[in-house]
């Protein structure tokens, strides 16, 4: 029973704990096992309603597939990623709507891991931006052009999170901090410090899985070692190197670390 207690100690948030709201607008998602599996890298280019080829880079050798919904029979296109650079292209079989979602698949010939990301169609921006140039003055499209671009950076993240392997170390709050490394071989281990000095592990050699509810949401499900309780943490991602601990309302929130009082937790790579 005593071990039992300690595995559940790692992380607390002082929410109240419950079944985990789904999440409406889901971008992509990605399961990695500690010490069996390595789930493949992906990164996708923007897609228009004029693509015809989607492209970009995932690990070398992956399977890349295009689907309309996630669990559809037929490809809007597959092919695979070079076996040198993990560069992409992948001709669509017919033309995509604005709005409509993508799902892109990378999976790894080795491990039959996979990730994907889902992936929205937006308009055809390069011939909007032509008509406009020949009904309007050179002024009145220069300021059309940089609305539209400002409009775009709103809408999206201009950075990309593709896995969260690595070191991650938190601020400090009421003289403790944290240490977080995710690992594909060791899995998730959480470390707790006070006054710059190692005071507890609250995680070792956990199995994890990630699930990127929006390309700055994501959910981490993890079971620590001896336990079988999964635990659940929502990270919001401010840059590819900081995210903050945030409930599964995406809401910045107060977490307790074992014997640390509750505090707002950001974390740095």
């Amino acid at each position: 029973m005593k071990k039992f207690m300690i595995a559940l100690t790692g992380l607390v948030t002082l929410a109240t704990v419950g079944a985990v709201v789904p999440a409406t607008a889901v971008t992509s998602a990605t399961t990695a096992h500690a010490a069996t599996h390595v789930g493949p890298s992906l990164s996708v280019n923007a897609i228009r309603t004029s693509t015809t080829k989607v492209s970009g880079t995932a690990t070398k050798s992956s399977k890349i597939t295009v689907k309309a919904t996630k669990n559809a029979k037929k490809n809007l296109a597959s092919g695979t990623a070079s076996k040198k650079t993990g560069k992409f292209s992948v001709k669509l079989s017919k033309k995509l709507k604005k709005n409509a979602n993508v799902y892109v698949y990378a999976t790894n010939p080795k491990t039959k891991t996979s990730f994907y990301r889902i992936i929205r169609v937006e308009g055809a921006a390069t011939k909007a931006a032509t008509t406009t140039k020949k009904t309007t003055t050179k002024k009145t499209t220069t300021k059309k052009a940089t609305t539209k671009k400002t409009t775009a950076k709103k809408s999206t993240a201009n950075f990309t999170v593709k896995t969260p392997t690595g070191t991650w170390k938190s601020n400090t709050a009421n003289k403790y901090s944290q240490k977080w490394v995710f690992s594909q071989k060791t899995g998730l281990n959480e470390y707790l410090y006070k006054n710059g000095k190692k005071v507890k592990t609250l995680v070792s050699y956990a199995k994890y899985s990630v699930s990127a509810k929006t390309p700055t949401f994501w959910k981490i499900t993890y079971t620590p070692k001896g336990s079988k309780t999964k635990k659940t943490v929502y990270l919001r991602f401010t840059s590819a190197k900081k995210f903050k601990i945030v409930n599964s309302k995406n809401k910045v929130v107060a977490v307790k670390a074992g014997v640390a009082p509750a505090a707002k937790w950001t974390f740095t790579k």
